[in-house]
């Protein structure tokens, strides 16, 4: 992984929900971005951990699928063995009639290289066509004629049923010169706007979500860092003491408990304790944490700032449920002289990536780094994580 250096609002784009305007790439008034931030929305895609949705991408059909059971078929996902073809399994029934499935076949039954081989629009339209099919959604009559597609000729017969369902549902359409040119591939974004339109053919219009920091007052919040000669004890109490009491499934700030807001006191904490901030292991550094007592060095970094950031009273629990990490989780890795806590900004499971602010023992602050999530798994055994959210 090439390791990228950003602000950490940039980050945003690992967690889920996302805004469609946080990707840098994704520009306010682009043709795909309402289908894009439906799809978010509803939790069925995700960037990348540089602040990109690299909407000209090539989708495949292991994203395809994940986003299928992330929405209509998340029933066979949750039956489906675990593992890393969980989505492919739960989606094999809707692959019928596809060169995924011919090749699944060929390979014995076993997915491989090809689950991460772009997405025709063939292969599309077969997909889609057998997810409506699968919820018993055909109820209406086309009004198309074949004529109205140039290439009908060129189309296989295999493929007939579902190009001529797609096209006369209008949701996966020719291209301009009339063609439906199903050996093209797809993108990203024609693949949400694809996902966008099948899920208001099965579901209807969405409702547009309320805002739940809508008329909301944002309480100001009191500095983080050290001031002048303060130990890490006295800069928490000046802290806690000038905290907003927040009421339950919000934030100190008023504002609602999201990975968005989560990143936003983030910001603060680092504009305190910004990169190459010394923080060691002397009786200075130590703070006393309710229900877990006095914490040194690594560890009273991160609580102090999960503190500032859900506010001291939030419940905090301890565990070792890696698969749960979220956004504004403290990992704490503790071995013999080996002492880390990592700050999550950003998980990322499709890609096994996470971001973090990590402090090693007696080291310095930093804001930027990242690493797999399979690694922490490997080292379950010395860590552990310190959550809010449960």
């Amino acid at each position: 992984m090439k390791k990228i250096f950003l602000p950490l609002l940039a980050l945003l784009c690992l967690t889920l929900p996302a805004r469609a305007a946080d990707f840098y790439d994704l520009p306010e008034g682009h043709w795909a971005g309402e289908a894009v931030q439906t799809a978010i929305d509803a939790g069925v895609v995700t960037g990348y951990g540089d602040g990109s949705f690299q909407p000209d991408r090539e989708v495949t059909a292991s994203q395809f699928c994940t986003m299928l059971t992330r929405s209509f078929l998340s029933e066979e996902y949750a039956a489906a063995k675990e593992g890393k073809y969980r989505a492919m399994e739960a989606c094999l029934p809707v692959l019928a009639g596809t060169s995924v499935e011919r090749t699944w076949r060929d390979l014995g039954k076993r997915w491989d290289r090809y689950v991460n081989e772009p997405l025709s629009r063939y292969d599309m339209a077969q997909i889609v066509y057998n997810v409506i099919l699968e919820k018993d959604a055909l109820h209406e009559t086309i009004q198309l004629s074949t004529e109205s597609i140039a290439d009908w000729e060129e189309i296989p017969e295999g493929y007939h049923s579902a190009v001529f369902t797609c096209w006369g549902h209008g949701i996966l359409k020719g291209q301009s010169d009339g063609r439906f040119s199903g050996e093209d591939t797809l993108t990203r974004a024609q693949a949400a706007v694809i996902w966008s339109r099948l899920d208001e053919f099965l579901n209807g219009p969405r409702e547009v979500p309320e805002d739940p920091d809508a008329g909301v007052e944002v309480q100001e919040m009191p500095a983080f860092g050290l001031q002048g000669e303060e130990a890490v004890q006295e800069m928490m109490t000046r802290v806690n003491r000038a905290t907003p009491r927040c009421e339950e499934g919000r934030l100190p700030n008023g504002k609602s408990r999201s990975e968005e807001n989560i990143l936003e006191l983030l910001e603060l904490a680092k504009e305190g304790c910004p990169d190459g901030t010394v923080w060691s292991s002397t009786v200075r550094y130590d703070y006393k944490v309710p229900r877990f007592g006095a914490t040194r060095s690594c560890l009273s970094f991160g609580l102090a700032v999960s503190d500032f950031v859900f506010g001291e009273d939030a419940p905090l629990t301890q565990h070792r449920e890696l698969r749960t990490l979220s956004v504004g989780d403290v990992v704490h890795i503790h071995y013999e002289d080996v002492e880390r806590v990592l700050i999550l900004t950003g998980v990322d499971r499709e890609e096994d990536a996470y971001t973090a602010c990590e402090l090693k023992l007696n080291g310095k602050v930093q804001w930027d780094e990242w690493g797999s999530l399979s690694g922490l798994v490997d080292i379950l055994g010395f860590t552990t994580v310190y959550s809010r959210w449960k």
